[in-house]
């Protein structure tokens, strides 16, 4: 009879694990949006150890309802990790151009007018 209470009460803690780490998700993207990305280390951290532990529970005796919230989860994360990915893209552009534009000479002739790199135009950045 334990053993029931035990089957029941484990879905019920996957399930809270993972409304947990819905809002965690939910709060990366509130803070990249927001443009407030010192706040991603620690939610990081946190979705990590909420990950671990519903690794470490695994995914047994999952109903439907369990799997979609799972599957709504992973979205989040894969939504997040391309806004992160894209942050980052952005971010090396435009320390290409602040390196080239600080390695590479004058990107300006005396007139304002951009002058033409044979090595990397600016716009490629």
């Amino acid at each position: 009879m334990a053993e029931d209470g035990a089957n029941a009460a484990a879905p019920q803690a996957q399930r809270a694990l993972l409304e947990e780490l819905a809002r965690i998700l939910q709060g990366e993207l509130d803070a990249m949006l927001a443009g407030q990305p010192l706040q991603l280390p620690e939610l990081a951290a946190r979705k990590s150890a909420l990950c671990a532990e519903l690794e470490r529970r695994g995914a047994d005796g999952a109903d439907a309802e369990l799997r979609e919230l799972l599957q709504a989860v992973a979205q989040a994360n894969a939504r997040n990790g391309a806004i992160i990915a894209a942050m980052i893209r952005n971010t090396q552009g435009a320390l290409d151009i602040l390196r080239g534009a600080v390695g590479g000479g004058d990107l300006y002739d005396p007139r304002g007018q951009a002058r033409s790199s044979s090595s990397r135009p600016l716009g490629s950045a």
